[in-house]
């Protein structure tokens, strides 16, 4: 009986490990962006940056230069963990903020999360703007 005690014990050990580590694992989540991205197009022509909110599905996009004078509040995008791409819910929208731009100039935009270098690739067709993460103080020298 003892023996049977024991060996009851250590599977219930063996099992609860099993358990912890499986739950920690499912709780580890991949890096998804976060905080201000700044990037430019055209060697600084048009700057930009982008502000993802954790833990929610909004982000905010400032785009100055050439005329265009961008500033987009609480858009709306998908993110697949899976595949790394986020869709812009109202791209495709000619009454929202990002969507006018898009449809007006014939544009596409897919949006690219590099999660191990923590950037952002807007892939607008005819070229690609990398944002990478930058200094709060971005925010202000591409909104002048």
């Amino acid at each position: 009986m003892i023996r049977t005690l024991k060996q009851f014990l250590g599977a219930a050990v063996l099992l609860g490990t099993f358990a912890v580590t499986l739950a920690a694992a499912m709780t580890v989540t991949e890096r998804m962006p976060d905080g201000l991205y700044c990037g430019s197009y055209a060697g600084g022509l048009v700057v930009g940056n982008l502000s993802m909110k954790a833990g929610t599905d909004k982000f905010d996009m400032v785009m100055k230069g050439l005329g265009l004078d961008l500033e987009c509040k609480d858009e709306t995008f998908l993110y697949d963990p899976k595949t790394h791409h986020a869709t812009v819910v109202g791209a495709t929208d000619p009454n929202d903020c990002i969507g006018a731009v898009l449809t007006e100039n014939d544009l596409t935009l897919d949006v690219i999360y590099q999660p191990d270098e923590d950037i952002i690739t807007l892939d607008l067709g005819f070229t690609q703007i990398i944002c990478k993460k930058c200094p709060a103080t971005a925010r202000v020298r591409a909104t002048l």
